[in-house]
């Protein structure tokens, strides 16, 4: 459903980016005990996006709608994929798996479109989190075992990571009690980022017309290469 649920769920990393460097981590959680908490967050932590650099994990049909937007509000966006080091105008610089770390060190916002394969299953470590720019935001769209929860955790402890939005966790559902809850600067959503009003009947159309093509003996929608895992 790459197709259907692209643009929405770019939107979502949006809504997750923006909630970061705006303070609504810390001002909504203010409003539901009718507090007005205007010293809640620091100026240091109140971000223009504009100007800043933006690093797509996965430039697929997600990361490609991502990219988009983020241009679109004055960021610069470099990127990594799998398949070559092509990209559209509005990505400055794609680069295959081995930039991942390098990049990771040059980007305010690192967002994860990543599917869940056996080469991206806790790709995103310890080591990664390390050579992450200080203070950058994380955002998970993709899948949350691409991630090293603890690892995670643990960067956004000791303040590697600036916060973190998460529509994807490992594991999932979220446990109560876990240290994602509590930990600093972070924004969960469950799973939701492709939720749209409507979207089923895209969804059966599509379903639909597969299933034409498939008895006429023609090209599916959105064929899954099982090799690659995606």
């Amino acid at each position: 459903m790459q197709k259907v649920a692209g643009s929405v769920m770019a939107e979502h990393v949006m809504a997750l980016m923006f909630g970061l460097t705006r303070g609504l981590a810390a001002y909504v959680p203010s409003q539901s005990k009718g507090e007005w908490a205007d010293e809640a967050v620091p100026e240091s932590r109140m971000w223009e996006v504009k100007g800043r650099t933006m690093l797509v994990v996965g430039l697929g049909g997600i990361g490609t709608e991502v990219a988009k937007r983020a241009h679109a509000l004055g960021m610069t966006v470099i990127a990594t994929r799998n398949s070559g080091t092509d990209g559209p105008d509005y990505v400055a610089e794609v680069g295959l798996a081995d930039k991942l770390r390098p990049f990771a060190g040059r980007a305010d916002v690192i967002v994860s479109t990543l599917p869940l394969t056996a080469a991206t299953k806790g790709l995103m470590d310890e080591a990664f989190f390390d050579a992450a720019k200080r203070g950058a935001l994380f955002i998970n769209v993709g899948r949350g075992g691409t991630v090293v929860t603890d690892a995670l955790v643990a960067a956004l402890h000791d303040g590697r990571l600036g916060g973190a939005g998460l529509d994807v966790t490992d594991p999932e559902p979220l446990p109560a009690g876990h240290p994602l809850w509590r930990a600093p600067n972070v924004i969960v959503t469950p799973h939701v980022a492709a939720a749209l009003d409507g979207n089923e009947v895209a969804r059966w159309i599509i379903a639909r017309e597969n299933l034409r093509r498939y008895a006429a003996g023609g090209r599916l929608f959105s064929e899954v290469d099982v090799d690659k895992g995606y």
